[in-house]
Formats: structure tokens, C-alpha cells, sequence
């Protein structure tokens, strides 16, 4: 008898939210979509009753019923929801973007309703706060175990340090700009490091709090992430069925669902700051022991949300993701940045693949559904500000060598090669490697050797002595990359003669050279670029 109540009980909670998800009142869990306890549950459903707000309802339900649905490709893109937000009020502020998205992933998981519990037996958040908590309170746990604070919305604002107005605890845009203003307002010290930690002990931890642990190195750590490369992810509005072990299309024939994609990209401004004091090192030779000194910086790339979001069918079909802000019949929170579109989920007509576009040349795709829960983008889709760091030491030795500034060489392999040592013509035939260079350029270099090419470092003294010569026959270092992208060939028919300054020569230089194999920037445009570019790498060289 009660197990056939259990079951009418069970049926009757699945009928229910199924009804809910027609209506497409939802609750936000992305990815994992964490169930909600107790009365958190009437909180929620309240707060969203008049508002459509995303979230895969199979997720919930995967929760209750069965296995969990694909997670979203990776957690570090759960934030980037809220990256135009973040960006308006960071650069009010004055700090770079990433580091107040990494404190909104440690905060949060950039989930509006992501509140962090803060337990007396030193636990925060999730499980081991709330089942600490709640089996103190039965007699069947730790006793005296009890939440002493919690770390509301996005930034994880706790109201035990903050006067949190009535009704704000979740406001998008009052927990961001808060949130930012105090973060602002302690990186304005020596340290970085020291900096972070008092952030997190005003503002998110409660009074008395000491298990803050290694906090500052969490969001150090999260900010390198983000600067590894591109970070895509995607959900479904839609039933996840635990019998078929995929998205649902109900309907005949099936209807479209929605699906929802967010990214970030390290797209943005170089910044670099110290960490901590400095350290000594010892080094002992046979002529005596040597003193090293060694700086510890936080340095990293502000990210920037993709400029395009496109589907791929299994039919092969291509449909485009549309902007939430820009197109207002895609369900999204106030204040969110999210790309949507609308798909079969099962069929030949299913989609199978989501790629995503940034404005300097960054991709990254996932396969739909994401069944590895991982991102599939490839090396090469690693920032170029990342790959430049890694060959800094031999853009150094090339600079000593050739007399070339080292921002100027690492500006040009940033937009020859993008820092991928094997970029160009597998074959070898063309141009080819961190510099770019043809086979007929490198051979009258006087680097060259057979083989030379293939040597990344080599690579890049071969092109540091092309940037050499053509400065010391061009007298700019502007009219010298000029050339390296479009021969001097390409410059004289455009009406340029050796002896014109840079001032003179840039109206000459309007010729796209090769147009044919892709190019799209003139000579003068190219020329601006990697000044453009050297001037941001001088200004916070790789360390």
C-alpha cells in the first residue's frame, strides 16, 4: 500500500512539472542543475511565476527521477551569461573583467539562485553545508553544527556584512555592481593576493568566518583557466527522458526546442599585477653564490562574449544563434547575455554541433549533446596572449640577436600564427610556422638553414631578421611589417617609394595584397595592427 502511494505521489510530482514545463516556468540550474531544498523551492517559484527563466527542466527532473541529462560543455562558461553586465560596471571600476567572473564562478557558479551556505563546522555550500546542517538539527549529525551566514546571488554577498536592500538579494544588477565596487575597492592595495583574501572576508564571508582557506589562490587559478583558451557551453529547454538517454521533442511531428549557448574568450586587455612580495633564490656557482630575485605577478586577458553563434544540423544544416537582448522572444533572465536558437533534438534533423565566433579570431565548438561534458576546441584555439607567454623567452634571444624590439617580434608571430608553432602549409611548400615565413623568403636569411623553418625557435630569429631587414631599408618599423605582409612588390604599385615616412607612405598602402587566399586587411591596416598590438605587449610584457 505505501509503495503504491509512493508511486501516485511520484507520478503525480512528474505530471505536475510537466505542466510547469509547457508553461516554460522554470527554475535556473544550467548544467548540473542542483535540485532545491525546502523552502528555497517557494522562494524561487515565487520570484519566477510572472518571468520566463531558463534552465533545463530535464535536469531537474534527471535529478528526482534518473540519470542526469549531458552537463553543460564547461563550468567556466556557466558566468559568461552575465559578461556585458559584469564588463559595464567592471570598467566603471577600473578592474579587469575576469578576475570579478572568476569571483562570480567561486561565488556561484553564475547561477542567479547559487546562494553559498557558510556552516559552523567549516563547511560552505552545497552537500556537505546543508546535510551537516540538517542532520545536526534531526540529532543524527555533528552537534552544534549550524549555518551561521549565507552568500547570496551571484557575487555571494553575505547580509550579515552588507546592508542588502529588501527584495535585492538576487537583483541581477545590484548584486554585480556591488559585488564589482567591493572587489574594486580592494584591488587597490600592494598585493593582489592579500587583496582577494580581504575582499572575501568583507563581503562574502560572515563575521567569525576563518576557514577561508586558499581563496585567493582559487580565483588565480580560475583566471588562468579563463585565459587557456575559449570557454563554449549549451543547455536545452526541454524534457530529458531517462529511457532514451536524450532530449525529448514531444509533439507530432516533433517541435522545435530552444537551445541556449554562453561563452567567454580571452578577447580583451593584458593586465599584469604583483601577487606577493617578492622571494630570493641562492644559486651557487663556482665563481660564488648568485642572488635571484624573483617577482610574482597575476597576469591574465579581460574575455569577451562570442560576436557569433552558429548550429550545425546532422543533415548538415547551419542556423544561427540569436542574442537574447536583441531578440526578445528568447527566455532569458533580465541582464542576461545568452544566444539562442531553435532545434530538432532527435532525428536526422537534430542538431549536432555549436561553434562559436569571437572578434579576434578565436573558435571553439562542442558536440550537441555534449556527451563527454567537455570542450572539444583544439591547441590552436588557444589565445594568442597565452601562446605568446609560453615563446617569450625565445622572442627575447631573438630580439638580442637582431636588434628587433621583443614586442614588436611577439606582435607579429600574435598575428602571423597566433603562436601555433605549425600553423601554415602542412605540406611545407608555403608559408609556414610561428613567423609565417615561405620557403624562398627564409632561404636568402641569414639563419637559414635547411630545416630551419620546422625549429620554432629558429622560426622566430628567421623572422625577426626579415623584420631587420626590411627596417633598415624602410627606415619604420610600421613600413617594415608592411612589406613582411605584402612584399615591397605589393607596396610600390600601390604608389609607395623607399624613402616615404610612415606619415607619408600610409595612403599609398591601401592595396589588400593575396586577397585571393583570404586576406582581408591592407597594408596599412595590417601595418597599425601589430603597432597596435606592440604597443599593449610592451605595456604588460609576459613574465
Amino acid at each position: 500500500m505505501a509503495e503504491d502511494r509512493a508511486e501516485q505521489l511520484k507520478q503525480a510530482v512528474a505530471n505536475k512539472l510537466k505542466k510547469e514545463a509547457t508553461k516554460r516556468i522554470i527554475l535556473w540550474a544550467a548544467g548540473a542543475g542542483a535540485p532545491v531544498i525546502g523552502g528555497g523551492l517557494i522562494v524561487i517559484i515565487g520570484a519566477v511565476a510572472s518571468t520566463v527563466l531558463l534552465a533545463g527542466i530535464g535536469n531537474w527532473l534527471s535529478n528526482i527521477f534518473g540519470p542526469h541529462p549531458p552537463a553543460i560543455a564547461t563550468t567556466m562558461s556557466r558566468p559568461a551569461e552575465w559578461l556585458l553586465t559584469t564588463t559595464k560596471f567592471t570598467d566603471q571600476d577600473g578592474i579587469p573583467n575576469v578576475i570579478a567572473l572568476a569571483v562570480m564562478e567561486q561565488a556561484s557558479d553564475g547561477q542567479v539562485y547559487g546562494d553559498r551556505w557558510y556552516c559552523s563546522n567549516g563547511k560552505t555550500t552545497g552537500e556537505a553545508c546543508h546535510t551537516a546542517y540538517h542532520r545536526g538539527m534531526l540529532g543524527i549529525g555533528p552537534k552544534g553544527v549550524h549555518h551561521i551566514g549565507i552568500g547570496y546571488g551571484l557575487m555571494g554577498l553575505n547580509g550579515k556584512d552588507l546592508t542588502i536592500p529588501s527584495g535585492q538579494h538576487h537583483d541581477v544588477d545590484w548584486n554585480l555592481s556591488t559585488g564589482t565596487h567591493y572587489l574594486a575597492a580592494n584591488l587597490q592595495g600592494k598585493y593582489w593576493k592579500t587583496d582577494l583574501t580581504q575582499f572575501h572576508a568583507a563581503v562574502q564571508t560572515p563575521p567569525g568566518w576563518s576557514a577561508s582557506g586558499n581563496y585567493a589562490d582559487q580565483i588565480k587559478q580560475l583566471v588562468q583557466s579563463y585565459d587557456s583558451g575559449p570557454h563554449l557551453g549549451a543547455w536545452a529547454l526541454a524534457m530529458w527522458s531517462k529511457k532514451t538517454g536524450q532530449w525529448e521533442d514531444p509533439g507530432t511531428p516533433p517541435q522545435k526546442e530552444w537551445v541556449f549557448a554562453v561563452g567567454a574568450a580571452p578577447d580583451g586587455a593584458t593586465f599584469s599585477h604583483k601577487w606577493k612580495p617578492h622571494t630570493v633564490e641562492y644559486v651557487h656557482t663556482k665563481k660564488g653564490t648568485r642572488t635571484i630575485i624573483i617577482h610574482h605577478y597575476l597576469s591574465g586577458t579581460d574575455v569577451a562574449p562570442p560576436v557569433s553563434v552558429w548550429g550545425k544540423t546532422k543533415s548538415g544544416q547551419t542556423t544561427t544563434f540569436y542574442l537574447g537582448p536583441a531578440d526578445k522572444q528568447i527566455p532569458i533572465w533580465s541582464g542576461g547575455s545568452i544566444w539562442g536558437a531553435q532545434f530538432q533534438l532527435t532525428g536526422p534533423n537534430a542538431l549536432d554541433q555549436i561553434t562559436a565566433y569571437w572578434p579576434n579570431g578565436n573558435k571553439d565548438s562542442i558536440q550537441w549533446p555534449e556527451t563527454s561534458g567537455g570542450s572539444v576546441a583544439t591547441i590552436t584555439n588557444i589565445p594568442p596572449a597565452h601562446r605568446i607567454s609560453y615563446w617569450w623567452k625565445d622572442i627575447e634571444k631573438a630580439s638580442s640577436l637582431t636588434g628587433v624590439p621583443a614586442d614588436w617580434i611577439a606582435s607579429e608571430m600574435s598575428h602571423e600564427s597566433g603562436g601555433a608553432q605549425d600553423a601554415g602549409s602542412q605540406g611545407l611548400a608555403g608559408a609556414f610556422g610561428l613567423m609565417q615565413l615561405e620557403p624562398a623568403t627564409a632561404q636568402g636569411l641569414p639563419g637559414w638553414y635547411p630545416g630551419a623553418r620546422q625549429n620554432p625557435q629558429e622560426n622566430i630569429v628567421l623572422g625577426a631578421e626579415l623584420l631587420e631587414e626590411n627596417h633598415a631599408a624602410l627606415g619604420s618599423w610600421r613600413l617594415a611589417s608592411a612589406e613582411y605582409y605584402g612584399g615591397l612588390g605589393n607596396m610600390k604599385s600601390g604608389g609607395f617609394q623607399p624613402g616615404m615616412s610612415w606619415s607619408t607612405a600610409q595612403a599609398y598602402l591601401n592595396i589588400i595584397p593575396d586577397a585571393s587566399n583570404g586576406n582581408t586587411l591592407t597594408m596599412a591596416q595590417y601595418a597599425d595592427n601589430i603597432e597596435g598590438t606592440a604597443q599593449m605587449i610592451a605595456k604588460n610584457p609576459p613574465k
